[in-house]
C-alpha cells in the first residue's frame, strides 16, 4: 500500500504542477482583459495636450479659458515657460544655448478626462483653442493609444494561446495518471463491477483525487498570481494604480472553477475510457 501510494505521489504532482502553469497563464489573460479598459484610461489621462502660445500671449488669460473646457482634467493645466524649455534641453544635450536666440515658445499642458479622449473631442478642443489669436497651435497624440490597446491585446491573447497548449498538456497528463492509476488496480477495479459495484462508486476515489489535483493547482497558481501582484506594486506603482481587486477576485474565482472542473471532467473520461475495457485487455 505504501509503495502504491509513493509511486502515485509524484505523478500527481506534476499534474498539479502542469495545472497551476495552465490557470496562472489563464488568470493573467483574465486579468490582462478585465483591466485592458482601466489601463488604457490611465494612459489616457496621462497623455498631455500641448498648447503652444504666441510670443505676446498672456498665458494666463488661456489657461483660464483652458480651465473652463468641460472635457479638461482640473488641475493638470501646467504652464512651461520657453527659457526653462531651453534650460531643460541645453542640461540634456549638454549644450549653452544663447536665450537671446531660443527656438522655442512658452507651452501649456493639459489633460483629457478618460471619458473624454477621443479624435473627435481632441479635435474639437483644437479647434476651439486656435480660434484665440494667442494660440499659434495645439497637439495631442492619438495614435499612441490605438498602440498600446493593440498591444494589450496582442499580449492577452497570445498568453491565451500559450494557456490552451498547457490546457491540452494537463488533459494528457491527468489522463495519463488516471490510467496509470486506475491500471495498478485493475485487479480490485474487475472485482469490484464483478461483485456489483456500479461505475459511478468505483470512480468516485479516482474523481475526488483529480479534484483533489485541481484544487492544488489552483493554490500554487493564487500564489504565484499574488507574487506577480506584490512585484507590480513594488516595481509598477504606475500600473498598480489600474488594479482593481475586484477583477483580482474574480479572476482567482474563474481559475478555482477551471481547477475543479477541468480535472473532473478529464478524470471522469478516462475512468470511463478504462471501465470500457473487457478482461482480455487488462493485460494490456
Amino acid at each position: 500500500m505504501t509503495s502504491k501510494s509513493s509511486k502515485s505521489k509524484p505523478t500527481h504532482l506534476y499534474s498539479s504542477i502542469s495545472v497551476a502553469i495552465v490557470m496562472f497563464l489563464l488568470g493573467i489573460f483574465i486579468l490582462i482583459l478585465l483591466h485592458s479598459h482601466n489601463l488604457t484610461n490611465l494612459i489616457k489621462e496621462k497623455m498631455n495636450i500641448v498648447v503652444e502660445l504666441s510670443d505676446d500671449s498672456n498665458e494666463k488669460e488661456v489657461i483660464k479659458e483652458i480651465r473652463g473646457i468641460e472635457e479638461i482634467r482640473s488641475g493638470t493645466t501646467k504652464f512651461i515657460p520657453k527659457t526653462k524649455a531651453l534650460e531643460t534641453m541645453g542640461s540634456n544635450l549638454q549644450i549653452n544655448f544663447d536665450p537671446e536666440n531660443n527656438p522655442f515658445r512658452d507651452v501649456i499642458l493639459f489633460n483629457v478626462k478618460a471619458e473624454h479622449y477621443s479624435v473627435e473631442t481632441l479635435q474639437s478642443i483644437k479647434s476651439q483653442l486656435e480660434k484665440n489669436k494667442q494660440v499659434l497651435s495645439v497637439y495631442y497624440e492619438d495614435l499612441t493609444i490605438k498602440n498600446i490597446k493593440s498591444n494589450l491585446n496582442k499580449v492577452a491573447y497570445t498568453i491565451l494561446g500559450i494557456g490552451l497548449i498547457f490546457v491540452f498538456l494537463a488533459i494528457v497528463i491527468i489522463q495519463n495518471t488516471i490510467n496509470l492509476s486506475m491500471y495498478a488496480d485493475r485487479w480490485e477495479i474487475k472485482t469490484m463491477e464483478l461483485v456489483g459495484a456500479r461505475w459511478n462508486f468505483i470512480k468516485m476515489p479516482y474523481i475526488k483525487t483529480g479534484v483533489l489535483v485541481g484544487f492544488r493547482a489552483f493554490v500554487l497558481a493564487a500564489v504565484l498570481i499574488a507574487g506577480l501582484l506584490i512585484v507590480v506594486y513594488f516595481y509598477l506603482p504606475r500600473v498598480w494604480e489600474v488594479v482593481n481587486l475586484f477583477f483580482v477576485l474574480i479572476s482567482l474565482g474563474a481559475i478555482f472553477l477551471l481547477s475543479i472542473v477541468i480535472p473532473a471532467i478529464t478524470t471522469n473520461a478516462a475512468a470511463n475510457k478504462y471501465l470500457n475495457k473487457n478482461m482480455d485487455m487488462m493485460y494490456d
